[in-house]
């Protein structure tokens, strides 16, 4: 490999517009290397002007960096960019560079030298570089609101659309082998633009993928949450270019696409934590573990030893822990985060691990981002089992939490909910009722449609599997997943039944999806190649979530539920004109509901359809008949 013969060039970003000139030659008599100067990263490759935040700090890291002197070149067209000074770090492969974008500043070009300081090495030569300055996106983001459906992509076991990216050079390679548990299988960005046309069909409006970016990792880089290099997609699901065009190309279709982003750690063969600079990371200098305990962000009564050790903590030894108080960090995380939606033309960001970091610090971010993208979704991870633990760290109405600015969460809480009303015995607080308590508990969020809504994900068991694959408990469970608040997310292979639990491992949770791969002798993307169950359970989700797309009541409406009565729950999505009625019951036997029970709402109305069966029921009937273990939903009308 190149770079382990020291030739670094390849960790280049491949759309860095770099260009460098030296006179130095490589060997001198005695065959000892000289220095020559090479650029291994440059943080951001490129800038947007456009923004008010006119301050730019390019973190250059380039062998030798500090023995050099820096200057920017005259420009040959008047600009309005100035080169504010640079710094040195700890470690003399890297420096920062500070530059002053004004936000009316034009696209350009500019072009730095750096020249020798006098007396460091006379082998040392000067050598230039260019740094490209881009306009800002012009079409604004697609909004994502709670009529669309999010769905969730493993990358590298959902398709391979492109063979050739398989085995692409890196530090650590990994042969593409399908039987390795945790190995590398091939899926790319090029095989999930090839099934837009099925996840459009399906009626997903929304694809979260996993994290992209390079995981140049030892071992187990299939996951994705060791990032190598924040600014590069891992080759061996595609190039950047790719990922620009797979988020153009869902733009052209109305679909939004989310990135993945872990602002609390990167993979121990980052570049940034292979050449550091002091006051990066937490606990550079010996592994220490987080506490997991993410409630110590706003126990009262937490000690400070065990706030410290949940924030600075790291989650495990080839994940170190950014540093969020450092300056540097700080803004390298700020500009990073910014660029990929400019880049990306993203719709919105998933939070990894988000009780993690610096707290201070994202509120920071999340208030920067939606200061230039108002309309940009984020939510954060909180793996939590209490409303008012996930709560706090959102907007939210709770006394002494009001300068939290996350604006949702992947609602943890609610997904137990909803599991257990799948498996768990009705009680008072068990079963359906843990829904029922669960959502009366909205009243500490600001706005909890703004929550990430969910059944399972790359980390839990899959739902069907959860369930004991008892399809009308599935079934259940993803009526509840589609109309209650929030914005709903259906993880990859749900809809044709997969099934795995994360015990022994998570990568049971993360097979391939047959008929992703050309030699797979089974193809579940097509009608043909699934069970008549997996295709009714497809035709389910379908109905679904095409069902939530066109009624206004998901995305405008109110609601309005009632208490678990004789083994059942029911609810009503809602606005001026008009309302949808869900009823589920745990009994074995069938059910006789009282109408008049909900004449709050359905007076205004003459009766009800069931969009799955299209049964009518007439609201001058008393009573409506239930089935034993039913899971309805009607539309009213007038």
């Amino acid at each position: 490999m190149i770079k382990k013969l020291g030739f670094h060039l390849l960790l280049l970003p491949i759309f860095l517009v770099l260009s460098i000139k030296s006179n130095a030659q490589f060997f001198n008599f005695w065959g000892k290397p000289k220095i020559q100067q090479k650029i291994y990263h440059v943080a951001p490759p490129h800038w947007y002007s456009g923004f008010e935040e006119s301050k730019l700090e390019i973190i250059l890291h380039a062998e030798n960096a500090a023995y050099f002197t820096y200057s920017l070149n005259p420009s040959e067209t008047p600009t309005l960019i100035t080169f504010d000074t640079f710094l040195n770090s700890a470690n003399r492969h890297v420096i920062y560079l500070r530059l002053n974008v004004p936000r009316n500043a034009k696209a350009q070009t500019l072009k730095f030298t750096a020249t020798p300081i006098a007396n460091i090495d006379k082998k040392l030569r000067s050598f230039e570089f260019s740094y490209e300055i881009k306009e800002r996106r012009k079409d604004p983001i697609l909004p994502i609101t709670s009529q669309d459906v999010t769905y969730l992509i493993f990358p590298d076991r959902f398709a391979n659309g492109d063979l050739a990216n398989d085995n692409a050079e890196v530090q650590y390679p990994e042969e593409v082998n399908r039987k390795a548990l945790k190995g590398r299988h091939g899926g790319d960005l090029e095989g999930i633009s090839s099934k837009l046309d099925y996840l459009q069909d399906l009626g997903m409006t929304t694809l979260w993928l996993n994290p992209v970016q390079e995981n140049d990792q030892q071992k187990e880089s299939f996951h994705g949450y060791a990032i190598t290099d924040n600014y590069r997609i891992d080759p061996r699901l595609g190039t950047n270019e790719q990922y620009r065009k797979l988020g153009e190309n869902m733009r052209k279709r109305n679909m939004k696409l989310v990135m993945d982003i872990i602002p609390n750690h990167v993979g121990d063969n980052h570049w940034m934590y292979q050449n550091y600079d002091t006051g990066w990371f937490n606990f550079r200098d010996s592994f220490v573990q987080t506490n997991f305990r993410a409630n110590t962000v706003m126990d009262p009564y937490s000690s400070t030893q065990d706030r410290i050790m949940n924030v600075d903590g790291a989650f495990v030894r080839t994940m170190p822990d950014f540093n969020q108080k450092n300056e540097h960090i700080r803004i390298y995380l700020d500009q990073l985060y910014l660029w990929w939606v400019e880049f990306a033309g993203l719709s919105g960001y998933r939070i990894d691990t988000y009780p993690y970091p610096d707290q201070e610090y994202m509120n920071h971010l999340c208030e920067l981002l939606l200061k230039y993208y108002p309309k940009l979704v984020i939510y954060g991870e909180t793996w939590v089992e209490q409303s008012a633990t996930q709560v706090a760290f959102t907007k939210n109405n709770i006394k002494g939490f009001e300068k939290n600015q996350l604006p949702g969460v992947t609602d943890f809480v609610l997904c137990w909910a909803m599991q257990k009303a799948g498996y768990e015995k009705y009680g008072w607080l068990e079963g359906l009722n843990r829904v029922y308590q669960t959502l009366g508990e909205d009243y500490l969020y600001q706005d909890p449609n703004k929550n990430l809504t969910f059944l399972d994900n790359h980390d839990l068991s899959r739902i069907y599997s959860v369930l004991n694959q008892d399809f009308n408990a599935w079934k259940r469970s993803q009526n509840l997943l589609f109309t209650l608040r929030g914005m709903p997310q259906v993880y990859y292979g749900t809809e044709i039944l997969m099934t795995g639990k994360t015990s022994p491992s998570d990568a049971y949770v993360r097979f391939d999806f047959p008929g992703g791969w050309k030699s797979d002798s089974i193809n579940k993307f097509k009608p043909q190649g699934r069970t008549a169950q997996e295709q009714q359970a497809f035709l389910h989700i379908q109905k679904l979530a095409k069902f939530r797309a066109q009624n206004p009541v998901f995305l405008n409406g109110k609601m309005v539920h009632f208490a678990g009565k004789d083994e059942t729950y029911s609810y009503f999505r809602y606005t001026d004109n008009q309302a949808v009625f869900c009823i589920y019951s745990q009994s074995d036997k069938a059910i006789t509901v009282d109408l008049s029970r909900y004449q709050e709402i359905t007076k205004k109305y003459r009766g009800m359809r069931n969009i799955f069966s299209g049964e009518v029921v007439l609201f001058q009937n008393p009573s409506l008949i239930l089935r034993p273990q039913a899971s309805e939903i009607y539309e009213l009308f007038n």
